[in-house]
């Protein structure tokens, strides 16, 4: 605790210079640069997309243009010849990194608790993404020199894609390796999020080491059709992909695994701000169960996932109600002489985010998930309440200073061994 509460006084040191600090004016991202905007053009505070992020992604990295009733909506190949010159400032983020300083307590049961600090650079990627000159293809690539605090370049993914039809009704189809949730869907329904991590349902790997929170390899293809002014949006896409290894890791390259993984993805923004996405995956991954001990075997279960995600904006566009629910069902073995048993979790989280003013947010989120396996130990919980406040430190919104505190805690579903980690953070995002 005193290792906690020395944390805990050197964010409160840090958030008192987060907010007192002067904003000057630096180097824009590359989609910014390249329109000459600012990042609140496409994002409510950058890395979250707003309503024309997500038009901006859908059309194939384009700006969309205005739509207005009664006239004519223009076509793609129309809104590429007014594009500004190919130029790599345009086209390149060089610096997309994060700094932090955590604090964190451990516990489980039946062992010591533990408490680190440090301060470290988590986060440090380099991203190239653009349209090729004069056509309908866009492409995507993330260059990864530092993950989760750790040294080991790679690239994070990678894509190309083709887009077609107006500004008002399109479509596109892209293959590589990308994410299966990212920035895909409305406001609720994308990993991209205020605070340090992103809802729980996202990121928790469960028994069968599946996790939806993953890059893919495969192929997606979409539809988007917006109304005059934007005023109501419908998206809807299907993903093919390889799935994944049995230790959860994504196949890219030949694998005894031949079925194919599917994900579906439906939106509709129904007002500033505010939309609703229904989202449905499905597919098999070979497990290896007691993995290293006499008893291991193989196993080949069936994931499923269906959810449910909303936001609305509210009090003069100030505040955000968000949430989501997430119904996870897959198959489970206890032991390798059967019976074939199920995973069940009912998931879901709430949030509230104020914007104090523009490019500053308080945010709170609960996230709660109920766990069982049928025939196992009986049912679980995971919960982790969490509070932040971010600013922008820079006009334009590259610079980003937050402070967070979560504690996660629970039982997980297969031994039923309780344990919690709590976690104070201070970072600082660039965005170049």
């Amino acid at each position: 605790m005193k290792d906690l509460t020395s944390g805990i006084k050197t964010l409160a040191l840090i958030l008192g210079l987060i907010l007192l600090m002067p904003q000057r004016g630096s180097a824009i991202p590359a989609f910014a640069r390249r329109y000459r905007l600012r990042c609140f053009a496409c994002h409510v505070i950058p890395p979250v997309l707003n309503k024309e992020g997500y038009m901006f992604k859908r059309l194939g990295y384009h700006l969309p243009p205005a739509l207005q009733k009664g006239q004519a909506s223009p076509r793609l190949t129309e809104l590429i010849k007014q594009e500004p010159a190919w130029s790599l400032t345009t086209n390149v983020a060089f610096a997309v990194a994060d700094f932090d300083f955590a604090a964190q307590r451990n516990t489980q049961q039946g062992t010591t608790p533990s408490s680190t600090s440090s301060f470290q650079v988590a986060n440090w990627n380099a991203y190239f993404a653009g349209w090729v000159p004069d056509t309908n293809f866009y492409y995507y690539s993330e260059f990864d020199l530092v993950s989760d605090g750790n040294t080991n370049p790679s690239v994070g993914s990678g894509y190309f894609g083709y887009v077609g039809g107006s500004a008002q009704s399109s479509w596109f189809l892209q293959g590589g390796q990308m994410g299966v949730m990212g920035a895909n869907g409305t406001t609720a329904a994308n990993t991209l999020s205020f605070l340090p991590n992103s809802p729980l349902m996202w990121e928790y790997a469960d028994p069968d080491n599946f996790t939806l929170d993953q890059d893919m390899v495969g192929i997606r293809g979409g539809y988007t059709y917006a109304l005059p002014k934007y005023k109501q949006i419908f998206g809807a896409f299907v993903a093919v992909s390889n799935g994944d290894h049995a230790d959860g890791s994504t196949i890219q390259g030949p694998a005894a695994k031949n079925s194919k993984d599917i994900y579906a993805d439906v939106d509709w923004w129904f007002a500033q701000e505010s939309g609703v996405t229904f989202l449905s995956y499905y597919g098999k991954k070979n497990q290896l169960q007691n993995s290293g001990a006499p008893n291991q075997f193989n196993f080949y279960p069936v994931i499923r996932r269906n959810g449910v995600f909303a936001n609305y904006r509210t009090f003069q566009n100030r505040l955000n109600l968000m949430g989501g629910f997430m119904d996870d069902h897959d198959g489970y073995e206890l032991n390798q002489t059967g019976p074939t048993n199920d995973f069940i979790s009912k998931d879901y989280y709430g949030e509230l985010d104020y914007f104090i003013v523009r490019g500053t947010a308080a945010i709170v989120r609960y996230d709660r998930l109920n766990q069982r396996i049928k025939g196992g130990i009986g049912g679980v919980s995971q919960e982790q309440p969490s509070f932040g406040l971010e600013r922008t430190l820079t006009p334009s919104g590259n610079i980003i200073g937050r402070v967070s505190y979560s504690n996660l805690h629970g039982r997980d579903p297969i031994q039923g061994i309780g344990s919690s980690s709590r976690t104070a953070m201070a970072d600082v995002q660039f965005f170049f």
